[in-house]
């Protein structure tokens, strides 16, 4: 099924004829909604669109209005933000005659092409991130967004050997094109979550490995086979043990529209830039001050916390994991027990490779998305 990735312009083009006669003008009707593709659409279009034909062809570009019924939310829970979109044209000819078109249904993502791929892309691939390597911290979940547009079996590996298998069904509901797989449906997560819960303290993750080898050892996966029925597609997971510093989880929005999560591994630094108001007050009563009124007077304090980090080594093909990244408009860090959003400030981002650079480890700054002191009104 075609889709639109509304981040880029999605053209929509008529140039059809009625025998002889050339097209004139063209008018779009525009759906846009949720639930089944066939059922749930609205006979009430959310846009209406008129064109005029120029050489007997009209072009819609379509993207900037749908994008505006596309959300994005991240509380911890993955769950798709796909819609469907469904439209028909209306044609007049020179000749003065009319016909429409059958409806179209598309899925829309909040994703992008590059420039290199041309108009109207598509983004064609079960697994919906780039990478077939994932890096993650040692008893974290691995979540891997899936566009499930036929039923698709998901098998994970451990050296070898097959431990677990699921079938992700096809669906004509909006919520369902984009699932997400994830080990947590193994259990892999409820030791740390039970210490957690019980107001007890995980001491550097993977260095308590030991402690929960029993817990755990079975449902740890290297290898994660995705078969859609046509293609099978291979993602390799590497756990990494940090004993020395707090690894933090970003997600984020990628090039796909889905959420995607990258780990950062080493070194953090918290910090915080305060902005502030102020007036001169008068502090003069009866020809006299007291030197303990304050005549500077500070009011709209604000501060906004900060956070640098850095990644540890990655492997130079997670370069486009980066950048996508940097692109990304929506994000979000898991800090403590909280899943809070944060604005990337790093606005460069200098590509590395083994060769120039040996050991790819890339720092990046971050903003919390609200100030400190809740000001919400």
């Amino acid at each position: 099924m075609s889709k639109i990735n509304v981040r880029s312009p999605y053209f929509i083009t008529d140039s059809s004829v009625n025998g002889s006669s050339a097209l004139a003008s063209a008018k779009l009707f525009i759906r846009i909604y949720e639930g089944n593709a066939s059922t749930s659409v609205t006979t009430t279009p959310n846009y209406t669109i008129s064109s005029t034909a120029i050489d007997g062809s009209v072009t819609f570009e379509v993207s900037e209005l749908v994008r505006d019924y596309i959300e994005n939310n991240f509380d911890g829970t993955y769950t798709g933000s796909a819609k469907w979109f469904n439209y028909n044209i209306q044609r007049t000819y020179e000749d003065s005659t009319t016909n429409t078109t059958s409806q179209q249904n598309l899925a829309i993502f909040d994703g992008y092409g590059y420039f290199e791929e041309g108009a109207n892309p598509q983004n064609e691939s079960t697994i919906l991130q780039s990478n077939e390597l994932i890096y993650t911290n040692d008893f974290a979940n691995i979540n891997i967004p899936v566009h499930v547009t036929s039923d698709t079996t998901i098998t994970y590996f451990k050296d070898g050997e097959s431990i677990f298998t699921k079938t992700l069904l096809s669906s004509t509901d909006s919520a369902d094109q984009v699932q997400y797989v994830s080990n947590s449906s193994l259990d892999a997560d409820v030791f740390y979550n039970r210490v957690i819960d019980d107001g007890g303290t995980i001491e550097a993750f993977s260095c308590v490995r030991t402690i929960a080898n029993g817990v755990y050892a079975e449902y740890d996966a290297d290898k994660i086979y995705i078969d859609n029925g046509e293609v099978v597609e291979v993602i390799n997971v590497e756990e990494i043990e940090e004993c020395k510093y707090t690894p933090y989880k970003i997600t984020f929005v990628n090039k796909f529209g889905a959420l995607q999560d990258i780990w950062f591994f080493k070194r953090s630094n918290l910090s915080m830039q305060t902005t502030e108001e102020s007036y001169k007050a008068n502090i003069v009563s009866n020809g006299t001050y007291s030197i303990n009124s304050r005549q500077k007077t500070v009011f709209d304090k604000k501060g906004i916390e900060r956070l640098q980090l850095n990644t540890g080594f990655y492997p130079e093909s997670y370069n486009e994991v980066f950048r996508q990244l940097s692109l990304s408009e929506e994000l979000w860090i898991t800090y403590g027990t909280d899943v809070l959003p944060v604005t990337l400030l790093s606005s460069e981002l200098i590509y590395k490779t083994s060769l120039n650079d040996k050991l790819i480890n890339y720092t990046m700054d971050i903003e919390f998305a609200f100030n400190k002191i809740n000001n919400v009104r």
